[in-house]
C-alpha cells in the first residue's frame, strides 16, 4: 500500500490516476481484511476463554466508555498546565473552612489495650489484594507478606509511641496509604465495639452496619406504607438527595460527633488526630499539587462511612412527631409521613423538612432539588391527584409517580410495574452484551454462559426480590419468563420456536418467577428474621439459623475460640470421642460425611456421594455413623434444617 501511494505521489496524469485507484482498492481490501481478522480474533478468544469473570464479564456488564478529557470540559482549557489544573481541582473539591475546629481539652483519657496480633490478623484476612497501592507503591500483598513472615514488625509499628519529651517526636508524620488503612480499620473496630456495647447506633440507619442491608431498609419502609394504607391514611414518601455528602462532610462535624460520644480514650484521640493537618495531593508531570483538606472523606476511606453515620445519627435522633418516620441508608434519606387528611400530611411534612434543613445548614450540607422528589400514596384509589405544597425552604419539591429508592422503583400504586419494566430494559442490555461474546456457533462455551447467567444475570434481575416478588401477579410471571427466555435461547442454541418450558427443563433452570419467590422467602426468613408463607407452607424464622449478632467482646480480647460455641453451654462431662456429621444437596448433587475426633485428633472420616433423589435431610441422616460403638459418644448433628433445601423440596 505504501509503495502504491508513493508511486501515486511521484507520477502525474493518467498514471497517477491509475495508482490512486489501485491504492483505493488496496486500502478497501486492507480495511475489510483487518475487520475480518478482528472479528475472527474476538471469536477465537471468546471460544477459548476459561475465565467467565474476565473480559467476557466486563463485556456483558461494564460500560466500555473512553475516559473523559478533563482539560476540555474545564473553562479556559488553554490557560495553565497540568499542575495548575490539579490545583484548581483541589481548591474546588476541598474549600478552606474559615472557622477552625476548637476542641476542649480532656482531663482524663482512658488508655485501651495495645493492638494485638489477633486484631491485625483479622484485618489482614479482610483486606483485598487487588486494590491499587498509594503513591508509595506499597500494596496489601506486601503487608500480608510482612505479617506472615514477621508479624512483630506491624505489631510494634501500630503500638509504638514516641517520647513526648523529645522535640524530634513532634515533626509531621505521613502515614503510608496501606499502613494508614490498616490503622484506620483497627481503630474502627474499637469504635464500633464501643458503639454496639453502649447501644449508640440508631436503628433507623441501615448503611454500613453489621447484619443490615438494603433489602431490610426497603421492606421496613414498605411495611410502614402498607400500615398507613391499611389504617386508611394518606402516606407521603420524600426522597432526599444530599449533594456530595461524603465530599462535603466537615471535619468539625466529625470531631464534634466523636466528642459527643463521651468516649475519652486513646482510640478516640487517635481518630481525631487522623483528621488533623490532612493534605490531599495530585501527582502531575510538573510535580505534586497539594492542598489542605478540611472536609470530605476520600473514596475508599475505611473510616468515612462510620464518620458519616455518627453525624447522620444526630438528625435521626430528633424527636419526630407521630406520623413522621425518617430512615437512612448511608446518605440516602427518606421521610415517610402519614395522616388522615392531606392538609395534615402537608403540615407534618413541611415541619419535618424544616427540621432536616436546620441540620443540613448546621453541617454545611446541601440538598439537590433536581434529585429530590415526593411520592403521594393516596388512601383512595380514585382520589384527586396531589401536585404541590411540599417545600424545601422557599422552593417546591417536585412530585413523582415513581421514586427509585436503593435500586428499587416504588410507584404510587405499589404494584412494582415500573420496577419490572426497568428490569426488562436492564436485561436487554445484559443480553446484548452476552451476544457480543457468545454467538450461535462461536464464543463462550455453554457452561460459561450458564455460569454467567446464574451468577450475574439472575443476581441483577432478582435484586431486592424480597420487596417486589412475594405477591407476584400472573402478568408479572409472564414478563419474567419472557426475560429469561432470551438467555435460555443463547445458552442452549435452540431454535426460536422452542417453548420456554422446554428450554427450562433441558437446562434444568428454575423458572424466574419461582426463583424470585424462593429468593424472597429465603431473605425474609433466613436473613431478616420474618415469618413468611410460601406455596401454602408457613415458615417460622425461629426454626432456622439466623445471622450471628456482632461480637460484644473487645477486639483486643477476641479470638477464634470465641466464635465456637456448644449451644451456649460447655458440657462439663465431655466424652473423649466426638462425632460431627453433615449433609447437603447442591445443584442436584447430594453428599454426606462425618468425622470422629478422639483426644483432640481426627481418628476416622467418611464421605459419600448419594443418589440425586435423596434430599438434604436424608443426606444429613445418612451421615450419622450409628452403631453400638458410638452410642455413648457425643454426636453433633446440624440442629437447624437448611431453608434453601426446604424451599427446593417444596418446589420439586
Amino acid at each position: 500500500m505504501r509503495a502504491v501511494q508513493k508511486r501515486a505521489n511521484n507520477t502525474t496524469g493518467m498514471e497517477q490516476t491509475r495508482y490512486q485507484l489501485l491504492f483505493s482498492r488496496k486500502q478497501a481490501l486492507y480495511k475489510k481484511l483487518s475487520l475480518r481478522a478482528k472479528r475472527t480474533s474476538l471469536k477465537n478468544f471468546c471460544t477459548q476463554t476459561k475465565n467467565p469473570y474476565g473480559i467476557p464479564y466486563k463485556a456483558i456488564v461494564k460500560d466500555n466508555l473512553p475516559p473523559s478529557d478533563l482539560f476540555k470540559i474545564m473553562d479556559q482549557p488553554e490557560e495553565g498546565d497540568s499542575l495548575s489544573f490539579a490545583n484548581r481541582i483541589l481548591q474546588e473539591l476541598y474549600p478552606q473552612i474559615p472557622t477552625p475546629f476548637q476542641r476542649q481539652p480532656q482531663n482524663q483519657t482512658a488508655r485501651e489495650e495495645a493492638f494485638t496480633k489477633n486484631e491485625i490478623a483479622r484485618i489482614m484476612q479482610k483486606v483485598p489484594i487487588k486494590k491499587a497501592p498509594g503513591y508509595d507503591g506499597i500494596d496489601f500483598i506486601v503487608l500480608k507478606t510482612i505479617f506472615r513472615t514477621n508479624p512483630d514488625i506491624l505489631i510494634t509499628f501500630y503500638n509504638k509511641w514516641k517520647n513526648k519529651s523529645d522535640i524530634k517526636s513532634y515533626r509531621p508524620v505521613s502515614l503510608l496509604p496501606t499502613l494508614g488503612k490498616i490503622l484506620e480499620k483497627l481503630l474502627l473496630e474499637r469504635l464500633n465495639h464501643h458503639l454496639r456495647r453502649n447501644n449508640l447506633q440508631h436503628p433507623n440507619q441501615y448503611g454500613f452496619r453489621t447484619n443490615r442491608s438494603t433489602e431490610e431498609a426497603i421492606l421496613d419502609l414498605l411495611d410502614k406504607i402498607n400500615s398507613a394504607k391499611n389504617s386508611n391514611q394518606h402516606a407521603l414518601m420524600i426522597s432526599l438527595d444530599i449533594k456530595g455528602a461524603f465530599d462535603h462532610l466537615q471535619y468539625t462535624s466529625i470531631k464534634n460527633s466523636l466528642d459527643n460520644l463521651k468516649y475519652h480514650s486513646n482510640t478516640l484521640e487517635t481518630l481525631i488526630d487522623i483528621l488533623s493537618n490532612r493534605k490531599v495531593a495530585i501527582n502531575t508531570s510538573q510535580g505534586p499539587a497539594t492542598w489542605n483538606q478540611q472536609q470530605g472523606c476520600p473514596q475508599g476511606s475505611c473510616t468515612g462511612p462510620a464518620f458519616w453515620n455518627l453525624v447522620a445519627d444526630e438528625v435521626l435522633q430528633q424527636d419526630w412527631p407521630q406520623g413522621v418516620h425518617l430512615q437512612a441508608f448511608a446518605d440516602d434519606f427518606v421521610f415517610l409521613v402519614n395522616a388522615g387528611s392531606k392538609q395534615e400530611v402537608k403540615n407534618l411534612a413541611n415541619k419535618a423538612l424544616q427540621t432536616f434543613k436546620t441540620w443540613t445548614d448546621k453541617h454545611k450540607l446541601e440538598i439537590s432539588l433536581d434529585k429530590t422528589y415526593y411520592l403521594h400514596i393516596n388512601k383512595n384509589r380514585s382520589g384527586p391527584i396531589w401536585y404541590s405544597g411540599i417545600k424545601w425552604g422557599q422552593n417546591n419539591i417536585k412530585r413523582a409517580s415513581v421514586i427509585k429508592y436503593l435500586g428499587v422503583l416504588i410507584d404510587d400504586k405499589l404494584n412494582f410495574a415500573a420496577h419490572l419494566s426497568a428490569i426488562k430494559n436492564k436485561s436487554l442490555i445484559l443480553h446484548q452484551g452476552l451476544k457480543n461474546v457468545a454467538g450461535t456457533s462461536w464464543g463462550l462455551s455453554k457452561n460459561i454462559r450458564r455460569q454467567l447467567y446464574l451468577t450475574v444475570v439472575e443476581k441483577v434481575i432478582l435484586y431486592a426480590s424480597a420487596a417486589w416478588a412475594h405477591n407476584i401477579t400472573a402478568r408479572q410471571q409472564r414478563l419474567l419468563c419472557s426475560i429469561q427466555r432470551k438467555f435460555l435461547l443463547n445458552i442452549t442454541g435452540a431454535y426460536n420456536t422452542t417453548p420456554t418450558a422446554a428450554l427450562q427443563v433441558i437446562e434444568g433452570l428454575m423458572p424466574l418467577h419461582i426463583k424470585a419467590k424462593m429468593q424472597s422467602t429465603l431473605v425474609r426468613v433466613g436473613r431478616l428474621g420474618r415469618n413468611c408463607d410460601y406455596e401454602g407452607t408457613h415458615f417460622d424464622h425461629e426454626s432456622y439459623e439466623q445471622p450471628s449478632p456482632p461480637s460484644t467482646i473487645h477486639p483486643a480480647l477476641f479470638s477464634l475460640e470465641d466464635r465456637i460455641t456448644h449451644g451456649g453451654q460447655v458440657p462439663s462431662n465431655r466424652t473423649p470421642t466426638e462425632v460431627y456429621t453433615d449433609g447437603s444437596k447442591i445443584n442436584d448433587q447430594t453428599g454426606s460425611a462425618f468425622c470422629v475426633i478422639a483426644n483432640e485428633a481426627i481418628t476416622k472420616t467418611w464421605k459419600a456421594k448419594l443418589s440425586p433423589a435423596n434430599t438434604g435431610v436424608l443426606a444429613l441422616q445418612s451421615g450419622h455413623p450409628g452403631g453400638p460403638a458410638l452410642q455413648s459418644r457425643d454426636v453433633h448433628l446440624e440442629r437447624q434444617p437448611s431453608l434453601t433445601q426446604t424451599l427446593k423440596v417444596l418446589y420439586s
